[in-house]
């Protein structure tokens, strides 16, 4: 995860257990003092956007590249790599009706698998879930009415590659007009589709 937003961090430290917003907000500063990420106001009510510095995506991976990326996305894939963090945990915490999740992999791990399907042109998923009966997922996260619309012109297609699909949006975006809709046309390629909450 380059990038999570501070509402987030208690799922990712202490999954099941409360943790205080000041609690949060002590270990990001101690990050900030280490110089191993930074915090900035992004999306009302979300808290602070944290992201790693190149020391921090350094002492992470130890890859100069992640270092690179680090000081230099912009904030607007640094907020979709955050709602993709969101989604990622929300996904591994929470019980799917296609059954429980035995792995992740990332967009960066599925574009260096896959670098051919990229170079064509081919869907690039947001992640990829592992179920533990061996059937993987193709990770759709939308966080606007925009983003299901553009989703939903190329499902089709992306349910050919992919039989199972999981889209992440928030719940006032997943209505059930757009649910139907989304599942039939899925239904009708061979796919099948699982909605999450974001």
């Amino acid at each position: 995860m380059g990038a999570v937003f501070e509402v987030d961090m208690p799922a990712l430290f202490s999954p099941g257990l409360p943790m205080s917003v000041s609690s949060v907000r002590s270990v990001v500063r101690r990050w900030e003092k280490l110089g191993v990420a930074r915090a900035e106001p992004m999306i009302a009510h979300q808290g602070r956007l944290v992201r790693l510095t190149a020391e921090g995506a350094i002492l992470v991976t130890d890859c100069d590249e992640d270092a690179y990326v680090a000081t230099h996305e912009g904030f607007t894939v640094a907020v979709h790599r955050a709602l993709v963090s969101r989604a990622r945990l929300r996904i591994e915490g929470s019980a799917m009706a296609a059954g429980p999740v035995d792995g992740w992999m990332s967009e960066r791990a599925w574009r260096l698998e896959n670098a051919g399907a990229v170079s064509s042109g081919d869907y690039v998923p947001h992640g990829m879930v592992l179920l533990v009966d061996g059937d993987p997922g193709v990770v759709y996260v939308a966080h606007t009415a925009a983003e299901l619309v553009r989703f939903r012109l190329r499902l089709a297609e992306i349910c050919r590659r992919h039989p199972f699909v999981v889209v992440v949006a928030r719940s006032d975006l997943l209505d059930a007009a757009i649910t139907t809709q989304l599942g039939d046309l899925a239904v009708s390629t061979g796919g099948r589709l699982e909605f999450v909450d974001l």
